[in-house]
């Protein structure tokens, strides 16, 4: 995610703004409903400019924040919150060691890597046995190249093909960075097979539904599997 360094400023203010706030509700409440996070260990997989780790570190978490863009880790290090930050390629964690975390978690990153699988692997690679890897992205029927908005609270649907695209528009990270669309299904089957069991699947509300009513993001909860 090394593109986000052009892309940085905007970015951060797009988070202080509350733009993923319905992602990190989603992972907390997860994370919360699991166990207890005092001295957990987590493992925030594309960490940005660091909003989701100083979170769970606040919640007594022992958090390594990882991302590729050095610009976003700058903002991360302003922070003062006990994270231990990261600069590292999601689709390797090579810096990070072998069986190190109880959780690793992904807030709307899978859609901005080329090999999703890769992140997957590394993930499970970097948890420990029964390790929780929880997950969220922009819902691919709903947050894709041919979903459109009718202004009703509906959209209509063209085309469900996996493929990289931009949205219309300018200015926006979408419209300037791109994303690789991936149908749920692919998402999914590639995550059992990097080896997490699914715990369960969700399709949180929108926090704000002046755009329409369909839920914008899609998350998932898996187990680490142990290998016999």
């Amino acid at each position: 995610m090394s593109q986000y360094d052009s892309f940085a400023e905007q970015y951060h203010e797009m988070v202080q703004n509350g733009g993923p706030e319905n992602a990190y509700r989603y992972i907390i409440g997860q994370l919360e409903a699991l166990s207890d996070l005092h001295e957990r260990k987590i493992c925030d997989v594309g960490c940005g400019q660091g909003e989701l780790s100083s979170r769970l570190a606040l919640l007594g978490a022992d958090v390594t924040g990882v991302d590729l863009s050095g610009a976003l880790l700058k903002y991360a290090q302003e922070k003062t919150t006990p994270v231990t930050w990261v600069q590292d390629d999601a689709m390797e964690l090579k810096h990070i060691p072998d069986a190190a975390y109880d959780y690793v978690v992904s807030s709307v990153m899978l859609m901005d890597v080329p090999d999703h699988r890769s992140v997957f692997h590394a993930c499970h690679r970097i948890l420990k046995p029964n390790g929780i890897m929880i997950w969220v992205i922009m819902h691919p029927c709903f947050q894709s190249p041919f979903s459109h908005p009718l202004g009703d609270g509906s959209r209509k649907v063209l085309q469900y093909a996996p493929q990289f695209w931009k949205s219309a528009g300018t200015g926006t990270i979408r419209s300037t960075l791109g994303a690789f669309h991936r149908p749920i299904a692919t998402y999914i089957n590639d995550f059992m097979e990097a080896g997490f069991s699914l715990i369960r699947i969700d399709e949180p509300e929108r926090l704000n539904s002046s755009v329409d009513q369909l839920p914008s993001l899609f998350g998932a909860v898996g187990k680490k599997l142990i290998k016999p």
